[in-house]
């Protein structure tokens, strides 16, 4: 029995310890999404999941190609390979036949070590999604290779990437999935940035938010049928129609100024919005919407689109922006937000009484243009009617100064302008200004003129300064003295005063400053500021004799004022300086009645401050009476312990 027993424990014991042992299968380690890809060993030390070059030249030694074989054999569809240094394939064509991300890391790009230049670097026959990464041909010249194949039934996407100095950049065939090229940089090829020979009904072509410059010596891309193009900018001075063969772009949808270069591809996005602004702009940009929609938006940073159609210089405090819905978005309203740069001679401007804090909305130095039917004259702010000459029909937008966050948003709609149906195809913006900035506007009285100055922080497309005065805030208006030269610049400011000579005691004034433009129109207007000149009997001089009456010693004294001899007596100050002592027996005279009850309080508080912290013994001190009865209790308790120890000895021993 014994041994059965032991049996059964050994062999329980056996049972848990076989049980503990991992299979191979679970021992192995879960393979990751994220996989690897670098050009030597050393690059991939301490990198797991990571594949670098072998040297033979052939597929199954080239590390992108081992990479796709882990994500297919793991089956880990839709895999990112991260391409983490100055990665070259060789000479065969690396096929990405599995749906994968291939993502360029800081410093990672795509090239290639092989002399032989006569393959395609990628062909693409998967649903694959290119971004962040830069592809080159490297070494090869004559002739370049290809860069990207796209022959795939999936949507192939590439995004945020730079593809330069190859022969084709991209070429598209028989393709039944979609072909997806935004904000991406695609650059000096020595062929097409972009040849589509895919004629399938059921693919699409589209390009937007792209800097597609200097390909070629033709058309640059070259379009099927049911191809997208718009949105893109194709070089200084060039039309998509110039540049972009059966594509059936629109000459109107165009940038009009590059796409600020990122570390690759460009600094566009497509911004999802939501109720609430996002937790981070965009290059100092966000938006937010109660309605779904999409929004395109692209960073020119600080080169003006469409500069030929300003008819001013402008003051940009932060970066040009394009901005346009995608195709399937139909919002009824949206806001957008714009931040101004960080610049002190910026923020001194836009802060101004001048700009956003005149509290005009039609002031607030937020500007837009519209390239395509010009109904604003040149750059307008986006809360004032536009100024083209069909503008005059439309209001502004609602705008908002925050100038604690240093920012401006409009609210867009349908019924001012600019607004969701006719400018949001695409429209430039800007916090900006083309006006004088006035940071002070004010009149001071002087001896018997008025004196208005006023401060600018920066003086743009301005010639010079006129000042009005009015005893009506509405006017009329009689100007003051001559036009004063503005001697400022752009963003930099001046101080200027002028003397009001014409004015009358004890009436009020308005003063208003306008701004002279270069062409001789007007600006901007500042003001009015209120002057209340002050009336005769108030003047200084008959303020001094004030002084002897505001004393008391006269009021006090009067037979001494009144004496022509005291008044003009030399001893008569020292009088004076006497009077002053009774004044100040008086308030002395108020402290003798403190000794009566100061020091008998202070000396029974001394008193009974102690024994208000234990009364009793207070009381216990005058009879003695706590020590007698402290004994008395002490003798019972002692005689009771005694009692009770007897009475246990005596029944202990009773019972044995």
């Amino acid at each position: 029995m014994r041994k059965g027993i032991l049996y059964s424990f050994a062999a329980l014991l056996l049972t848990l310890v076989a049980f503990s042992v991992p299979t191979g299968r679970a021992n192995a380690q879960t393979p990751s999404m994220d996989i690897f890809v670098a050009d030597t060993a050393d690059q991939c030390a301490g990198t797991p999941q990571c594949f670098f070059n072998d040297d033979p030249d052939t597929p199954q030694a080239v590390a992108l190609n081992k990479a796709i074989t882990f994500a297919r054999n793991n089956a880990l569809g839709g895999a990112r390979i991260h391409i983490i240094s100055a990665y070259n394939i060789k000479t065969n064509t690396v096929t990405i036949d599995f749906p994968v991300n291939i993502i360029g890391e800081v410093g990672g790009w795509l090239g290639t070590s092989s002399s032989d230049c006569s393959q395609p670097m990628l062909l693409i026959t998967s649903d694959v999604t290119i971004r962040n990464l830069t592809i080159t041909d490297g070494i090869c010249s004559m002739p370049s290779r290809d860069l990207l194949i796209i022959q795939s039934p999936f949507t192939v996407t590439i995004e945020n990437s730079t593809l330069e100095f190859g022969k084709n950049a991209i070429t598209h065939k028989d393709s039944l999935g979609n072909l997806i090229v935004r904000y991406s940089e695609i650059k000096n090829n020595a062929g097409y940035a972009l040849l589509s020979e895919n004629t399938e009904v059921t693919s699409r072509l589209q390009l937007t938010a792209n800097n597609i410059i200097n390909n070629g010596t033709g058309p640059q891309v070259i379009c099927q049928n049911n191809n997208e193009a718009n949105h893109n900018f194709w070089g200084e001075g060039i039309l998509p129609s110039q540049s972009a063969q059966g594509c059936g772009t629109d000459n109107l949808l165009r940038l009009g100024a590059p796409i600020a270069s990122a570390a690759t591809g460009t600094q566009a996005t497509l911004l999802t919005l939501t109720p609430s602004y996002p937790a981070n702009d965009f290059h100092g940009i966000a938006a937010k919407s109660d309605f779904s929609a999409k929004l395109y938006v692209v960073n020119h940073a600080n080169i003006m689109p469409f500069a030929d159609n300003a008819v001013a210089d402008l003051t940009a405090c932060g970066n040009y922006f394009d901005i346009f819905l995608a195709e399937d978005s139909q919002p009824t309203a949206l806001t957008l937000r714009f931040a101004y740069a960080g610049n002190s001679a910026c923020e001194q401007s836009i802060q101004s009484i001048s700009l956003c804090g005149s509290g005009s909305v039609e002031k607030y130095p937020l500007m837009w243009m519209d390239p395509k039917t010009m109904i604003t004259g040149g750059w307008d702010h986006t809360g004032a009617t536009p100024q083209g000459e069909a503008g005059d029909i439309y209001s502004g937008q609602v705008v908002r100064c925050n100038l604690l966050a240093k920012t401006i948003e409009v609210e867009l709609d349908n019924d001012g302008r600019p607004n969701l149906i006719y400018d949001l195809a695409f429209t430039p913006f800007v916090v900006g200004f083309e006006t004088t900035a006035i940071t002070v506007l004010r009149a001071v009285e002087g001896d018997d003129v008025v004196q208005v100055s006023w401060t600018t922080s920066s003086e743009n497309n301005t010639i010079g300064f006129k000042v009005y005065r009015s005893t009506s805030n509405s006017g009329p208006w009689d100007m003051v003295g001559q036009t004063v030269p503005s001697t400022g610049g752009s963003l930099s400011g001046r101080s200027y005063s002028m003397e009001d000579a014409g004015t009358t005691q004890a009436v009020s004034y308005y003063y208003l400053l306008e701004v002279i433009g270069d062409d001789g129109s007007v600006q901007n207007t500042v003001g009015p500021v209120r002057l209340s000149r002050t009336p005769a009997t108030n003047t200084p001089r008959p303020s001094a004799t004030t002084r002897p009456t505001s004393t008391r010693i006269p009021t006090r004294t009067p037979t001494a004022f009144r004496t022509a001899t005291n008044s003009f007596r030399t001893p008569m100050p020292t009088q004076f300086t006497a009077t002053l002592v009774p004044t100040e027996e008086i308030q002395i005279t108020d402290t003798p009645a403190l000794p009566p009850f100061v020091k008998p309080t202070n000396l029974q508080s001394t008193e009974t401050k102690r024994p208000t912290v234990n009364p009793g013994t207070i009381l216990d001190k005058n009879g003695h009476r706590p020590a007698n009865r402290n004994l008395f209790l002490f003798t019972a308790g002692s005689l009771l312990v005694v009692g009770i120890v007897l009475a246990y000895i005596f029944l202990t021993k009773k019972k044995r």
